[in-house]
């Protein structure tokens, strides 16, 4: 860690918030355009014995364990170490896609989860961190602050998707292209695409068209580049959070329990149970974009090489969203917008349900992404500003129970994408989406009423304080 220390900018982020936020957005950038581009093609590219989805669970599943620890390690390491081993693995994850066996995806897909839970929580607290600092030197409201911020950060997160699927489109379109022949029986050649869309229907039994290995190796070779850049940019350019590092062996060990035990705490605050069906639903709908609009609504109908620029224009709209849903929270009140949104969501379900989108309606494929794109981006954003608004002192424990519950989220989703079709699946997301409804409405009514008891509170104190001064006189 000598070299990690040497290499910290001198910088703090104290009067340097918007540049700080700026720079976590760059370096994230550069890192997920290659993963996030990698991860829309693995259901598709990696589809034999399920190899992709598999290698996806494990990244989520590892996700699980490290978001729980992340907070200990945080405190030992310092959130800029936690989040430059974490892109250390993402540069593992896109090489081993060079050549892509299982014993090559599987170890560094652990290794990308295992330290996922530590990128995110870390982001979570530098953005909390730089918030709450502008807020104090501009003296403007927290939670104000608190959106801005989030809408700066996945505003910028939305270019990893329009850099990364763009790239896989450009260089996809200059390969090879070879027909595959179906040898599976007719029972399990795909008869529709979209919700009918089940597990067995494979790639081969598809008879979609692959690119050659060597176009392939030349896409992941600049998703590797790129992530190397990012790692690059981390080490040298971002500037470091306060260092929580314990004096000795024994309060290390007390810091990492006590970080721990701060994780499991705020899992038993009714407010963040309450928000727990909307973290899940949330990783839920992302997932289900990149596993099967990827596969069922969009290399089925139309092929491969659509995948990177449909994804890049869902990018797109949901960066504009980031940045402009928080600021029509502001106006008309978070409550609503959050609600419209989970109700859009449902909305698009049910059209998921009735569409069975054939290779003559890439337009009506665009605008549902445009749309996915809007909602996906507002939800994932506020839902990040009311972490912070609830736990404005206890970021790290919060923000690692969200990740943890977005783990879960996008594990499960995952695994059910290896046994149920589409059509199922989407029965259960519109489930969880109404019950996150009715957690989210109930939870924005409890935070309404500790706020009126905050300032009745207040107001008594304020009272009795001019008494006593009366009095006295």
């Amino acid at each position: 860690m000598g070299l990690l220390s040497s290499c910290r900018p001198k910088k703090d982020i104290n009067r340097n918030e918007k540049r700080t936020v700026l720079i976590l957005s760059i370096i994230f950038v550069a890192i997920f355009s290659g993963f996030i581009g990698i991860q829309n093609l693995q259901s598709t590219l990696n589809n034999e014995a399920g190899r992709g989805v598999i290698s996806l669970s494990v990244v989520y599943a590892g996700f699980i364990v490290s978001s729980f620890f992340a907070p200990s390690f945080i405190r030992i390491l310092t959130a800029k170490k936690c989040l430059i081993i974490g892109f250390i693995s993402h540069v593992a994850y896109a090489a081993s896609n060079i050549y892509a066996v299982f014993w090559t995806i599987l170890p560094a897909s652990t290794f990308v989860g295992l330290t996922s839970g530590l990128i995110w929580t870390s982001q979570g607290m530098y953005i909390s961190r730089c918030a709450i600092s502008f807020s104090e030197t501009q003296n403007s409201p927290m939670k104000d602050s608190f959106g801005k911020f989030h809408g700066i950060f996945f505003f910028g997160m939305a270019f990893p998707r329009l850099v990364g699927n763009i790239l896989s489109s450009v260089i996809l379109m200059q390969g090879h292209y070879n027909e595959t022949t179906a040898n599976a029986s007719d029972s399990f050649r795909i008869k529709s695409c979209g919700a009918d869309l089940c597990p067995e229907h494979t790639v081969t039994d598809e008879q979609f068209s692959l690119p050659d290995p060597l176009t392939v190796k030349i896409l992941m070779t600049v998703f590797v580049t790129s992530s190397i850049i990012g790692l690059l940019l981390c080490i040298f350019f971002l500037p470091p959070l306060p260092n929580l590092l314990p004096s000795s062996q024994k309060s290390a060990l007390r810091n990492m329990i006590s970080a721990s035990c701060s994780c499991l705490r705020v899992n038993t605050e009714a407010n963040l149970i309450l928000l727990i069906p909307s973290a899940l639903f949330l990783s839920f709908f992302e997932s289900f974009l990149w596993i099967d609009i990827s596969k069922a609504y969009i290399s089925c109908p139309f092929g491969v090489k659509y995948v990177g620029f449909s994804m890049a224009l869902q990018g797109l709209f949901s960066g504009f969203s980031s940045a402009v849903l928080p600021a029509l929270a502001k106006l008309i009140s978070r409550k609503y917008v959050i609600s419209l949104i989970i109700v859009g969501i449902l909305a698009s379900h049910v059209g998921l349900f009735l569409w069975e989108p054939t290779s003559d309606q890439l337009l009506h494929m665009l605008g549902f992404l445009s749309l996915h794109g809007i909602l996906d981006g507002g939800f994932r954003t506020l839902i990040f500003t009311v972490v912070s608004y609830m736990y404005p002192k206890k970021t790290d424990g919060a923000f690692a129970s969200i990740a943890t519950w977005r783990a879960i989220g996008y594990t499960i989703n995952i695994i059910l994408a290896y046994y149920l079709c589409v059509r199922t699946r989407l029965y259960m997301m519109f489930s969880l989406g109404a019950l996150s409804l009715v957690t989210y409405v109930v939870l924005e009514i409890r935070l309404r009423m500790k706020k009126k008891i905050t300032e009745i509170a207040i107001d008594e104190g304020s009272e009795h304080s001019v008494e006593s001064r009366d009095s006295g006189q």
